[in-house]
């Protein structure tokens, strides 16, 4: 008998099957509601079964010779279908319907519906619900089923589409698709023209709207992960130009320093030029967006400028720019610079060579080159530059995609190369 039963019901117990396990395997994910599928699944089965049961008992494979057992059966799984066929699609309903307060008078339907056909059950009326000519035509209560079901779908479409919003409505078509099956094997039942399938759709309507579910909470979830991501981008990038923005202090503090005791009245000018340059400075740390980068070569000359007040310091600055037309973030080029003024100029004739360049695929090369320094630098100083360069490193990937390398130059000095696509939407 257990065989027959899986054979006669094959197609919704392999649905409901899919479904079980789908909602173990998520359950990691913790999808809303997956509560309301467990009791589904398991009112879907007692359906089934009861529907089973109900089909041997009118084949007489069920208590055969015993008229009276058959007949009891039948009263009471028919009941029993008329009664959980609406149940099952108002507990899919409550998985959207967002306040319990809304549940209860939801609800009512379903017991006025349960109430109508356990009476219709009753000794005094059962051969109005087991007639088989008129089924449901004896009685106007005979459609309430009807009425029950399309009431909970609608609530299931209404509440839906209204929870998940416009943005959603696409995906929302599945609900659709679920509505359209359960009137369509509803009516064909009705009419005769089909039978047997109530089961497998009612399971596949689940196990659709799971699916439906699963996709838009995932979605949600990417979403909020994405948001996290950008606001840690940009909590760590404020973070990064902050971490920058003494180091500049000091070295111009430093340089106005060594013309204060050689040239005074230069020391004014320059402290004057470095006001300037601070104004500049905070601007740009305080602006999160990528900026042109003919402005942020503005930054770098202010820098070069104080750089080249201190006569002490002989330089030559070289410009190679093929290119300005780009964006890149703020205070990109103003690290390299003071790593290169400071640790990349030491030889007689020095040089710092800032070059650009577009390649053919679109990717905007920039070089800073030193040409280095007779006196190796101290592992202190090598730790100093790195942080330098690994911010730097770090803000080109988070608000542009882009990337910076350093390659040492057999005569000692350095070129750091960026990496930047010319076409960012990115920022930070």
């Amino acid at each position: 008998m257990l065989l027959n039963f899986f054979l006669y019901n094959f197609l919704p117990l392999m649905l409901l099957m899919s479904l079980t396990v789908m909602l173990i395997i998520n359950k990691k994910l913790a999808v809303p509601a997956t509560g309301y599928f467990y009791a589904g699944i398991l009112l879907q089965l007692i359906l089934t079964v009861s529907n089973t049961a109900n089909s041997w008992a009118e084949n007489q494979l069920l208590f055969p010779e015993q008229q009276d057992q058959q007949y009891r059966v039948l009263v009471i799984t028919s009941v029993l279908s008329y009664v959980l066929r609406p149940v099952i699609i108002m507990i899919i309903a409550f998985i959207v319907i967002p306040e319990r307060k809304y549940r209860l008078p939801c609800s009512i339907p379903a017991l006025l519906n349960a109430f109508v056909y356990s009476y219709m059950g009753s000794e005094s009326n059962a051969d109005i619900l087991m007639d088989k000519q008129h089924p449901w035509h004896k009685s106007i209560m005979g459609f309430t089923i009807y009425y029950t079901e399309i009431f909970y779908l609608f609530l299931l479409m209404f509440f839906t589409i209204v929870y998940f919003k416009w943005d959603q409505l696409k995906r929302s078509a599945i609900v659709l698709l679920i509505c359209i099956q359960s009137v369509l094997v509803a009516v064909l039942e009705e009419t005769g023209l089909v039978t047997g399938y109530a089961d497998a759709i009612s399971a596949a309507c689940m196990l659709e709207y799971y699916f439906y579910l699963s996709l838009i909470y995932q979605s949600e979830m990417q979403n909020m992960i994405s948001q996290k991501e950008l606001m840690l981008a940009q909590q760590k990038t404020s973070l990064l130009r902050t971490q920058i923005h003494p180091h500049f202090i000091l070295n111009s503090l430093s340089i106005i320093r060594s013309l204060v005791k050689r040239d005074p009245k230069k020391a004014v000018a320059c402290i004057d030029a470095f006001a300037d340059y601070l104004n500049v400075h905070i601007r740009a740390i305080n602006f999160d967006d990528i900026i042109d980068f003919e402005e942020e070569l503005r930054h770098v000359k202010a820098y070069l400028s104080l750089v080249l007040a201190d006569t002490a310091r002989q330089i030559d600055i070289r410009y190679d720019l093929k290119t300005t037309d780009f964006k890149l973030p703020p205070l990109t080029l103003e690290p390299l610079i003071e790593n290169a003024v400071k640790y990349g100029t030491g030889k007689e004739n020095g040089y710092i060579c800032i070059s650009t360049l577009e390649t053919e695929e679109g990717v905007i090369l920039i070089s800073v080159e030193d040409s280095g320094s007779d006196i190796p630098p101290t592992e202190k100083s090598k730790e100093s530059t790195g942080v330098g360069i690994n911010n730097t490193r770090l803000r080109l990937a988070l608000q542009c995609g882009g990337s910076l390398t350093t390659e040492q130059k057999p005569d000692g000095g350095m070129t750091a190369t960026i990496q930047i696509p010319k076409l960012q939407e990115v920022s930070a």
